[in-house]
């Protein structure tokens, strides 16, 4: 399966938590839009949850996609100076003891995918890539190192420069991670309020980002 096509099948999930809060608004003959009442607060986890979903299918794909370019990007001519700065970080040798922890990987018959495995184990596995500057990091290592430039350009209409693209995906990270780690509540526990269009525009707006990153890095 593609990156785009693991994404696809992953942001399912948010389309699958919106249609089941608009099917529970008229379960609970609520119409389709409009605030609701203290008694029907509980639904709005459902569009909160979306967009945890929207934001992890992001995280998803990018991962998919480092884990695919970075073996291509340590076999070019030249190697991005950011991967360079990464794998001496995974195999740093500067005394005997380290030369012996770092042996296994250059005798073994494919070090450059042993060197990947271990960037992957070490770095990388543990990075999210929902914030710019991760992103923008993260697309470093492949030798993309103006991301967001290359989206904006493949990006038309309003608020589709470089940086209104950063700008907007930092709200929705910071809403993510507000709802993923504190519960969404604010400083003295009260819950934050959403209007549920903000999920589906979250949805659709991430929807957009991965089309156009796949596109600059695939082509297509």
């Amino acid at each position: 399966m593609t990156a785009i096509a693991h994404f696809h099948s992953s942001i399912e999930m948010a389309d699958q938590l919106l249609l089941m809060y608009a099917e529970l608004r008229r379960h609970r003959n609520l119409g389709r839009r409009g605030r609701l009442d203290p008694a029907n607060q509980d639904l709005l986890s459902l569009p909160k949850s979306a967009v945890v979903a929207s934001m992890s299918a992001l995280d998803a794909y990018i991962h998919s996609v480092l884990y695919e370019r970075i073996p291509i990007a340590l076999r070019a001519n030249p190697v991005p100076d950011a991967l360079c700065d990464a794998m001496a970080e995974v195999l740093p040798v500067k005394n005997a003891n380290t030369f012996r922890n770092a042996l296994p990987i250059l005798s073994s018959t494919d070090s450059l995918n042993q060197l990947c495995v271990k960037l992957r184990e070490k770095s990388l596995g543990f990075v999210t890539y929902q914030a710019p500057d991760k992103i923008i990091a993260g697309y470093a290592l492949i030798g993309q190192d103006q991301i967001f430039e290359d989206v904006a350009n493949l990006w038309q209409g309003p608020r589709s420069s470089a940086a209104d693209i950063k700008k907007r995906l930092a709200g929705y990270t910071k809403r993510r991670n507000q709802i993923a780690h504190e519960g969404d509540r604010d400083a003295h526990g009260n819950p934050r309020p959403m209007q549920p269009y903000y999920a589906s525009d979250c949805r659709s707006f991430i929807d957009s980002l991965a089309l156009r990153l796949n596109r600059a890095v695939y082509g297509i």
